[in-house]
């Protein structure tokens, strides 16, 4: 969502992580864009969309039980334990991670600094 932000250094970080790296993003960020493709930056949400689901290197995961059921052992776990207050979909973009079995939960989101379960790297 970085490259939504309006920030343009954490928006150039975002773009070249996905495009340097081998990664995977879960499909609920097809439903956050979606819903500002709705609401606002129409064009560049639908851009950002096309771009997310045309790279080669990055592969988008659906949601299955298991990624549903960690999530919410994620957010039992963390909830008033740690600043940020992880959404579900906070918790669903980590379970994807873990299921599969990524080195690294990359984000611009300091907030995720705190978790344990995972090596998150804040760029």
């Amino acid at each position: 969502m970085d490259l939504l932000s309006g920030n343009l250094e954490l928006a150039e970080k975002a773009e070249a992580y996905l495009r340097n790296s081998r990664g995977v993003v879960s499909s609920v960020l097809l439903a956050e864009l979606a819903f500002h493709v709705s609401r606002r930056k129409r064009s560049k949400a639908a851009e950002i969309l096309f771009y997310v689901q045309s790279l080669p290197n990055i592969e988008v995961i659906g949601v299955d039980e298991e990624i549903a059921g960690l999530a919410g052992l994620l957010r039992s776990k963390y909830r008033g334990k740690i600043q940020k207050k992880l959404t579900y979909f906070d918790c669903l973009h980590l379970a994807t991670a873990m299921q599969s079995k990524c080195k690294k939960f990359i984000t611009g989101d300091r907030g995720f600094r705190e978790i344990t379960d995972i090596e998150v790297e804040v760029y």
